[in-house]
């Protein structure tokens, strides 16, 4: 669907317009990470304002929605992850674009609203590549699965790693910063890790969803590479904050 649907659903939501944080919040529930990707490059050229990358970001589940289907089909959390995660990204989008408001260029109709490697990307994948990769990152993701279930209890175990659990538990709010924190860190295995965490080591509901929204996939890796340190700084802390917030929200 990234590959070969992708561009005619962002010609048609004009994501560059008012209805942007909705457009990029739908785009990010996508459960992987090339949105993030997409409309970060979007971000890049102006075509997208502030609020709706911020969206984005919050929206993006990364792996956490296959990791909990494959927990004896967790739907009703799937469910839940989703609503929370929408109402979030919607909300905080049109909260920065109130806040910190931002330009936007009129996108290039050549193009269909796609930076140009992009456009060529997608319009030169076959179906064969698509396979390929869609099974090799199913494997990656079974052995992040397999070694989180596995490294999880283990260090818990441990007697030196035991007050970390317990200190976060004694203090919820520091709960939800520290996994917003570590969300930050661009990787799906770090989702992986925070679904199992909340599974089987008592992870609050809150930091969880602190977590995964602050995860935004590979985004923030193109946001860094290529934007103004100063802006991709602020938008990272935005949405730490907006991640933080809603963790609090969920837990009260």
């Amino acid at each position: 669907f990234s590959h070969h649907g992708g561009r005619n659903l962002v010609a048609r939501l004009r994501i560059g317009r008012g209805n942007g944080p909705v457009a990029g919040t739908l785009l990010g529930i996508i459960p992987q990470c090339g949105m993030s990707v997409l409309v970060t490059s979007f971000y890049l050229m102006q075509q997208v304002t502030t609020g709706t990358l911020v969206a984005t970001y919050i929206a993006t589940s990364d792996e956490a929605i296959p990791v909990l289907l494959a927990d004896r089909g967790r739907v009703s959390l799937v469910g839940a992850l989703i609503l929370v995660k929408a109402v979030a990204g919607i909300a905080w989008g049109y909260v920065v674009d109130l806040l910190v408001p931002s330009s936007v260029k009129a996108p290039d109709r050549n193009a269909g609203g796609l930076a140009p490697e992009s456009a060529i990307h997608m319009a030169t994948v076959n179906w064969k590549d698509v396979f390929v990769h869609g099974i090799r990152r199913t494997l990656h993701i079974t052995w992040i699965v397999f070694a989180a279930t596995v490294v999880i209890p283990f260090v818990l175990d441990l007697s030196s790693a035991e007050r970390v659990p317990q200190l976060l538990s004694a203090h919820p709010y520091l709960q939800v910063f520290a996994v917003a924190a570590f969300g930050l860190i661009p990787n799906c295995a770090v989702s992986v890790a925070i679904v199992e965490a909340f599974l089987k080591a008592g992870l609050s509901p809150g930091a969880a969803v602190a977590g995964l929204a602050a995860g935004a996939g590979f985004g923030p890796i193109l946001l860094i590479k290529d934007a103004r340190r100063g802006d991709a700084i602020r938008l990272l802390l935005l949405t730490l904050a907006a991640a933080v917030v809603t963790g609090f929200v969920v837990n009260w």
